[in-house]
């Protein structure tokens, strides 16, 4: 059934629950992208046309239901013989599962969550619907703790079309009012009754009557007092065992007028003034409850039920006992024997009568009120829920089926039952089915803001498929931080299926370019995109370099940078001026010394390749410029532009004035080499003279 699509409308998901009646499935809504629960009728009940109809016009009517408290049906309809009702998914547990969890209810929590039902069986009754199958299992509880009824008129149509066949109605007994144990109308009030044995249920966490067979549950039902609930739940106040008392009064009229009466008994049950107050005793009791009950013991099939019952249907028995009555009223309106005669015939009748209630009582009676015992077998536990339901149904039991995370089961397979594996119970008897949802998901921490070795280490106790880390280059956040996460911190998450991408910042890195020769407005432009760089500027006197000019850089050229940093820029002045002294007189004649003069010499600049072949064979080919700055040049002026693909060498003429430097400027394929610019001082320029 998974993945199957209905309709062309609801896309199954996986299976959610089921029963004796149908399955339930959570479906995807592909048209209003939501999500429903689909619950699809047994293929046993699709060819029977009388029941059909009837479940349709009963879900078609539970559809004018709008309640917050009754599960909304949205769709009711038939795809290849599969008859189906599309409702609300409330993803939560029924209250029956919810009672078993706590083994019993708080007053307070019970009041609260009877306000919601009460509410919502009045909301049904209003709108002329009677539910006939109350009961915990029918009662959904969602995450945010509200209570919502569900299968409102469906259990109608399922007991019609069961009188219509078998004139027996089905119900599940321990809920089930007398008036419906013995086959008599059912009313409003019938479903009150069944909302006093929940409220016993869940303050008790167990229900009050209880027997080997559905016979003896409704035989307690018609026959024995309720249970004293003060006696199992100490210190319950006084008007909380009033409201059960009424609630399940053996003849309705005893019990509460309508839900809303019930509802607003509740509105005030925990009062101070109330606590207290006297106890409610019921007046009398219907002498025919107290009969003996017509029940049957199996139904068409020969199979028995442990929590349903089949009862004679009412207008039946009614009828039944008319006829009766009219052939008795024959028998004493005719001639009666008289003498011996008549006493010896009537002895022999009551003989014979004896002998015949010693027959059915030996072997009949037996034989109707006694249910098969069954063993469950053992490998239901790690099978498909549907196979393990399955299983269970061939064995005439009832199924209920319970979602569970569960760290080891793979989802959809069965990890544990109730009664479990090996035990022997009787046919009907309700087999919990607890199935594994998969690992429980956790909540995704917020890591965002911790540097990566602590993200890491944080993570580690998750045990996350891996950890996956991504770098970003950013300067608003300290170096080695986790900037971003994936998943999402708060998203639900199964740590061993997830992989975690953490972004981690990274500072820019910067090479710090050469701003040798330039002058400071460009290296202001040069540096204004960079957010790590601030420039700071100083002028000396170069007796070289132009004014204005770049003489100098700190950190020079090639470093990398990471941190904020100050460069410090020392621009030219130009030469400095000199200072001519006025003449001293001299007291005699000193033969002037020799002044030194610019001297110009050409310098042979080798450039050396190391690598003269590409990859494919072919000379490599390096494109060379060379510029120089001297005496003559106080901006560089290229000298060479040339092609080459070996070790070459350039005759270039530079001027140098004494005390000062010549520089030659070599850029390859339009990158400045990494040595460049070269120095030649005026004493190595003499060497080339």
């Amino acid at each position: 059934m998974k993945d199957k699509r209905i309709n062309d409308r609801y896309q199954i998901i996986r299976s959610v629950g089921g029963g004796g009646m149908a399955d339930v499935y959570l479906a995807k809504d592909l048209i209003l992208d939501r999500e429903v629960a689909v619950k699809m009728l047994k293929s046993q009940f699709s060819n029977d046309e009388e029941f059909i109809r009837r479940f349709r016009r009963e879900a078609q009517s539970a559809t004018s239901l709008s309640h917050p408290n009754v599960v909304t049906i949205y769709d009711v309809g038939e795809e290849e013989n599969l008859y189906y009702i599309v409702m609300e998914y409330v993803d939560g547990m029924t209250l029956k599962s919810y009672i078993q969890q706590s083994g019993g209810l708080s007053v307070a929590e019970t009041v609260r969550i009877l306000g919601q039902i009460t509410s919502a069986v009045g909301h049904a009754h209003d709108n002329h619907i009677i539910h006939r199958d109350l009961k915990p299992h029918n009662i959904l509880m969602g995450p945010d703790g509200i209570a919502k009824v569900t299968d409102f008129g469906i259990a109608r149509a399922i007991s019609e079309a069961t009188i219509t066949h078998t004139n027996s109605v089905l119900g599940s007994v321990h809920y089930l009012s007398p008036e419906q144990a013995k086959g008599g109308q059912v009313t409003l009030k019938s479903d009150l009754y069944s909302v006093g044995i929940i409220t016993f249920e869940m303050l008790t966490g167990e229900v009050p009557f209880q027997g080997d067979t559905a016979v003896s549950v409704a035989i307690k039902q018609l026959q024995e007092p309720l249970p004293d609930i003060k006696e199992k739940v100490p210190g319950l106040p006084q008007s909380m065992a009033n409201f059960i008392t009424k609630a399940t009064a053996k003849d309705p009229d005893e019990r509460y007028y309508s839900a809303h009466e019930m509802e607003t008994d509740l509105s005030t049950l925990l009062n101070p003034d109330r606590r207290n107050e006297t106890p409610k005793y019921i007046s009398s009791q219907d002498d025919e409850m107290t009969k003996a009950v017509p029940v049957v013991g199996k139904n068409e099939s020969g199979s028995d039920f442990q929590n349903t019952m089949v009862v004679p249907n009412s207008s039946k028995v009614n009828s039944e006992q008319t006829k009766v009555g009219k052939e008795n009223d024959a028998v004493s309106k005719s001639k009666k024997p008289k003498g011996a005669r008549f006493w010896f015939k009537l002895s022999l009748l009551a003989i014979l009568f004896l002998i015949g209630i010693f027959i059915v009582s030996f072997y009949l009676i037996p034989s109707l009120l006694h249910v098969n015992d069954v063993e469950i077998p053992e490998g239901i536990v790690g099978m498909e829920y549907e196979e393990a339901a399955e299983t269970l149904a061939e064995l005439n039991l009832e199924v209920e089926q319970e979602m569970r995370h569960d760290d080891e089961m793979e989802a959809d397979h069965v990890i544990s039952l109730n009664p479990g594996e090996g035990e022997s119970v009787k046919e009907g008897t309700l087999i919990t089915v607890y199935v594994s949802e998969g690992m429980e998901p956790i909540e995704m921490r917020d890591i965002t803001g911790e540097t990566r070795e602590s993200a890491e280490t944080l993570l580690e106790e998750y045990e996350f498929e891996s950890v996956e880390v991504q770098y970003e280059e950013t300067s608003q956040y300290d170096d080695d931080t986790v900037i971003n996460q994936s998943p999402g911190a708060r998203e639900m998450v199964i740590p061993s299926e997830t992989v975690v991408t953490l972004t981690v910042s990274e500072r820019p890195t910067y090479i710090m370019s050469n701003l040798f020769g330039m002058t400071q407005e460009e290296v202001i432009e040069t540096t204004a995109d960079n957010p790590l760089l601030s420039m700071s500027f100083e002028e000396e006197y170069h007796p070289t370099m132009e004014e204005g000019s770049v003489v100098s850089q700190d950190p020079a050229r090639g470093t990398e940078i990471r941190e904020r940093t100050t460069v410090n820029v020392v621009i030219s002045r130009g030469p400095e001026p000199v200072e001519v002294p006025e003449p001293e007189p001299q007291e005699e004649l000193e033969e002037p010394e020799e002044e030194l003069e610019p001297i110009t010499a050409t310098v042979p600049f080798v450039v050396e390749v190391s690598e003269t072949e590409e990859a494919n064979g072919d000379p490599r080919v390096y494109r060379i410029r060379i510029s120089v700055t001297d005496m003559e040049n106080r901006t560089p002026n290229q000298l060479i532009d040339e092609e080459i693909t070996e070790t070459t060498t350039f005759d270039l003429p530079m001027t140098v004035a004494p005390e000062d430097s010549g520089f030659l400027i070599l850029q390859v394929d339009d990158e400045e080499f990494e040595d460049s610019p070269y120095e030649y001082t005026y004493e190595e320029l003499q060497q080339f003279e």
